[in-house]
């Protein structure tokens, strides 16, 4: 059918999808349908890098069109509509992945089990390069955080404080006092071996 839209001017193509009438553009209804779903893939295949899911969401545009027949319409819609060459290397590598499994299952069929396993490895390396930017590194990569549970020093009237806001308060608590130096120092380690914190020496690296 491919062959068919190709041979039609692009003006008609255009005219036909701004009208929707293929008795006004002069084009064969069946060559019509063809053309709206084509065209719808093309929208999908901007939207959705993977060829089955595109498949999938153009099945519920079309429910009477087969998921091997969306994707058909997929693979037709690149090969009309990527004149600007804007498919990105992800679809093209899912594109090709597709096509190794349907060639692998060609040569099960014929009972050629070494090229149905090159067409299995060679499907799988194209889904892996697809894959390999869907997870940025960035998102999973480790956040430094404190997590401490809710502390509370009740000689010093501190309740339900994260650990280090309880830490803090009580050392604002203890420099506030009239007190003197050594009873200060007193206090706080009172505090850090109620609180479980110790000062360690340390070395920018």
């Amino acid at each position: 059918m491919i062959e068919h839209l190709q041979k039609l001017p692009v003006d008609v193509v255009e005219r036909f999808l701004q009208v929707r009438d293929s008795k006004k553009v002069g084009i064969p209804p069946a060559l019509a349908d063809y053309i709206l779903e084509v065209n719808e893939a093309s929208n999908l295949h901007r939207k959705y890098q993977s060829i089955t899911e595109c498949a999938k969401q153009l099945q519920r545009a079309y429910p009477h069109l087969s998921i091997a027949t969306c994707k058909k319409r997929i693979y037709d819609a690149i090969n009309y509509f990527n004149t600007d060459c804007t498919v990105t290397s992800e679809a093209w590598n899912l594109y090709f992945a597709d096509m190794m499994m349907k060639l692998s299952e060609v040569n099960l069929v014929a009972h050629d089990m070494r090229e149905a396993r090159i067409c299995f490895e060679r499907a799988r390396e194209y889904r892996i390069a697809a894959s390999a930017n869907a997870i940025n590194p960035d998102r999973v990569k480790f956040k430094p955080q404190i997590v401490s549970a809710e502390m509370e020093l009740e000689r010093m009237g501190i309740k339900r404080k994260g650990l280090l806001d309880a830490y803090k308060k009580a050392m604002t608590i203890i420099d506030s006092r009239d007190i003197s130096s050594t009873d200060k120092g007193r206090l706080k380690k009172e505090v850090e071996t109620e609180l479980g914190i110790s000062e360690v020496d340390y070395e920018n690296i």
